[in-house]
């Protein structure tokens, strides 16, 4: 038990010190104070029809609780996902494997961290709610007891399940992380899409209770019937709501039962996948390609002659970055499975066929977003994989080698986006056109400037999923590339952003490199 305890300890501590974990925090909580709008604002996040709850201390607590448990749900994944591959990249997994714990044990440990460290996030947000209760009720009493209760039952098995699924999935998706990302995501838009139609027993978020609630008060006390529950940062024009009094939710058993359900099907799948760990062994578990015999690859050995200086080609020197922006993009061609191009290619059909409000604002960003893992480690590989004691010491790795990083990157997402380019060429429409050239931009950017600042790739996987997400719900201060905000001012605005990271990506590049 030791051992189990040393992990979780451990593992939970190295991450909460990065930089990713700061970031998830601090978005978190601003995204808390969002949570629950003040009277002016206008967006809405739960509304039943046109009824929006009093804000007392129930429908606060109910509110944050039912949007924590989505949101950390959303981009929890993405922050805890590495937990295994962190072990076999430090050696500490060969150290582990030589251990008496089981791989139950282990699995199990990795997922009370992931789950630690979740809980640390969704604790932060508890308090935030609490203060926005004494900055946003007006004159209710203060209930304890209404903040506790829907985060015991909503928020904190949703949690436990998706640290569960991040460890299940790193033990099945080993060796390909950025479908395990594209997989998450995927996973996600069905639960949301699926949540409304769900019953409570199948509501991984847990919000099926408190929604019904809401609906019966609106439907008793004002016979609206027809009006469903809406859930989500929704804008529109500021207009009148109606307001309800929420006294917050009757759990009953079966709420109760359903929600420990989650829970132990968190740990059957743990239990399920433990059967299948490598326990770090990766060329016994994973297929390594047939051996073959020395004397097949290395020719017979040839009498050594004399050689002659005069006949080796002259040396010619060639200082230009097109070598390195043609390795970059087979190096961003090879990364991951081949038959992803294939749904790539699909992407770009779409892009073609698709009205042209649909191609823009919906399969864009999803076609940008299964680029995150090429995109993520753009200018964090050469760290990565520790070789960047040479390129950085190499000829003016300033002026060349970053500016073929970032310039492949941007190839690649303007070759994805061209059939959109196209349409919009023929109709004679170039605004839009500038906005996806500078979308393409501002994200490939966006990518190596957290690279560079966190030393990682996580961050920028974190960040760019929100940003997708909040993209199809069709949020307008996230959109980068031109699909809702169509005037010259935005497209300033991110053009200005752009310049921005270009400056500080070289700024914190030069600080790294007069630092090796």
């Amino acid at each position: 038990m030791k051992a189990f305890y040393k992990i979780i300890i451990s593992d939970y501590k190295q991450r909460t010190r990065s930089y990713a974990f700061l970031v998830t925090l601090a978005v978190s909580l601003y995204a808390a104070y969002s949570f629950v709008p003040p009277p002016a604002a206008n967006y809405t996040t739960v509304r039943i029809g046109n009824y929006l709850g009093i804000q007392n201390a129930a429908w606060i607590g109910c509110v944050t609780a039912m949007m924590t448990s989505i949101f950390l749900s959303l981009i929890g994944p993405f922050l805890i996902n590495s937990s295994i591959k962190k072990d076999t990249d430090t050696g500490v997994g060969m150290i582990i494997a030589t251990t008496s714990i089981s791989n139950f044990s282990y699995l199990l440990a990795k997922a009370w961290s992931n789950f630690l460290v979740l809980l640390s996030i969704t604790g932060c947000v508890f308090l935030m709610s609490i203060i926005l209760f004494f900055i946003r009720s007006d004159g209710y009493s203060f209930d304890l007891i209404q903040f506790i209760l829907p985060y015991l039952m909503i928020s904190l098995p949703t949690m436990f399940f998706i640290a569960a699924l991040a460890v299940v999935a790193e033990v099945f998706l080993y060796r390909h992380t950025m479908v395990m990302n594209i997989c998450f995501f995927i996973l996600f838009c069905i639960l949301v899409s699926w949540q409304t139609n769900a019953q409570a027993p199948l509501d991984l978020f847990g919000v099926k209770p408190a929604t019904t609630t809401m609906h019966d008060i609106v439907s008793h006390r004002y016979h609206d019937t027809k009006d469903d529950v809406t859930m989500g940062f929704i804008f529109s024009r500021k207009k009148e709501f109606n307001y309800f009094l929420f006294e917050g939710v009757h759990w009953t058993l079966t709420d109760i039962l359903s929600r420990v359900l989650w829970i132990c099907f968190g740990f059957f799948l743990i239990l399920f996948s433990s059967k299948f760990f490598h326990r770090f062994d990766i060329k016994q578990k994973f297929k390594a390609k047939k051996k073959i015999k020395l004397s097949e690859i290395i020719p017979p050995a040839k009498i050594l002659q004399d050689i002659k200086l005069s006949a080796l080609p002259p040396i010619t020197s060639a200082f230009g970055i097109m070598p390195f922006i043609k390795t970059e993009l087979i190096m961003l061609y090879r990364k991951g499975p081949r038959w992803l191009w294939l749904i790539n290619l699909g992407g770009m059909i779409s892009l073609v066929f698709a009205p042209l409000t649909t191609a823009h604002q919906m399969i864009l960003p999803i076609l940008w977003f299964l680029q995150v893992g090429r995109w993520s480690d753009l200018a964090t590989k050469e760290k990565t994989n520790r070789i960047h004691y040479f390129t950085y010491a190499s000829y003016k790795p300033l002026t060349r080698l970053l500016p073929a990083q970032i310039t492949a990157g941007i190839i690649l997402a303007l070759v994805l986006a061209s059939p959109l380019m196209v349409r919009y060429l023929f109709k004679m429409s170039f605004l839009p056109i500038f906005s996806i050239i500078m979308g393409a931009v501002f994200i490939v950017l966006f990518a190596v400037a957290l690279g560079i600042i966190s030393g990682g790739k996580k961050l920028f996987e974190i960040l760019f999923f929100l940003f997708t997400y909040l993209n199809i719900e069709r949020v307008p201060i996230a959109d980068y590339f031109g699909g809702m905000n169509h005037n010259a001012n935005y497209l300033a605005f991110v053009t200005m952003l752009a310049a921005f990271l270009v400056f500080l990506s070289f700024i914190l590049r030069r600080i790294e490199i007069r630092h090796l």
